[in-house]
């Protein structure tokens, strides 16, 4: 059984985004297939280099997103889903994360949204689901907090294995693996981790330094414990140009095949068009 993995979209390539695709022989599977640009960063609007790279990445994520069976949408921020594409979603099998009880903005997105998708797809709550097709498993977590002092915002993360090999996808925890997050991947083997890393740039200014430093440890104990081989960081983490310095004991295990961003698992050079804006403006 052949498993192809993709990450469509991602602030490495550009946007914000951390799109995903998936195929086996049972399954098409698309995660979170939406993108945005920051909209103020460095007190600059997105460059126009930042816009095209925006349109590039809606085509690439459309183009998947026809030809997948299934649709895991992780939460309701407009960098991993939007309405903008619902018409994409006929005949599909919808995962979305149960939005009965999130914050007010999160369920008036998600209400627009299943309000226009519905009636020509199927839609499942995914909330701790296990789904099974053919010799392929999903399973989504129960609910995790968007990253560190974020308990407002809810998202769930996937674990895909079948009889070769295994994924989960992290969504988007900041970095933040938590207890119940060790303990749901605890004894699974997860040969590909796409995690999205500690958003670096916010140390100092929002997010404190041991917040990363406890992040590391813990993302170094699931490495080991769930045998990865396959390591992406990128999302929250690719939005700072130096990330990889303070990744760089991680990015530096011999024991792992491949460790990081995703336009280089991609085999491409990263933009990281929204961490160098200043530079692009010519303002540095």
């Amino acid at each position: 059984m052949i498993m192809t993995v993709r990450v469509l979209a991602s602030e490495s390539m550009g946007v914000r985004s951390y799109c995903t695709f998936f195929e086996n022989n049972d399954i098409s599977l698309i995660i979170d297939p939406g993108c945005a640009l920051g909209p103020d960063r460095f007190k600059l609007p997105p460059h126009k280099m930042e816009i095209e790279a925006l349109w590039k990445s809606w085509d690439v994520i459309n183009e998947h997103l026809k030809k997948s069976r299934i649709v895991v949408i992780t939460h309701y921020h407009y960098d991993h889903h939007h309405y903008r594409n619902f018409a994409l979603f006929r005949s599909k099998i919808v995962l979305l994360k149960d939005y009965t009880a999130v914050n007010p903005r999160q369920k008036r997105r998600a209400e627009l949204f299943v309000d226009l998708i519905k009636g020509f797809c199927e839609i499942i709550p995914a909330d701790g689901k296990c789904l099974n097709f053919g010799d392929t498993k999903i399973e989504v977590t129960l609910p995790l907090s968007h990253g560190y002092e974020n308990e407002e915002v809810k998202i769930v993360g996937v674990y895909i294995r079948d009889k070769n090999t295994s994924l989960f996808y992290s969504s988007d925890i900041s970095g933040l693996i938590e207890d119940y997050l060790m303990d749901f991947l605890s004894g699974k083997l997860v040969k590909t981790l796409i995690f999205d890393g500690f958003p670096t740039y916010l140390i100092d200014s929002k997010l404190r330094r041991e917040f990363l430093e406890e992040s590391k440890i813990r993302l170094n104990a699931l490495i080991d414990r769930c045998g990865v081989e396959t390591l992406i960081i990128d999302h929250h983490s690719a939005r700072d140009l130096n990330w990889e310095f303070h990744y760089k004991e991680i990015l530096n295990r011999r024991d792992l095949r491949f460790c990081g961003n995703a336009a280089a698992y991609n085999g491409s050079e990263p933009l990281y068009l929204e961490a160098r804006r200043r530079l692009i403006f010519g303002k540095e």
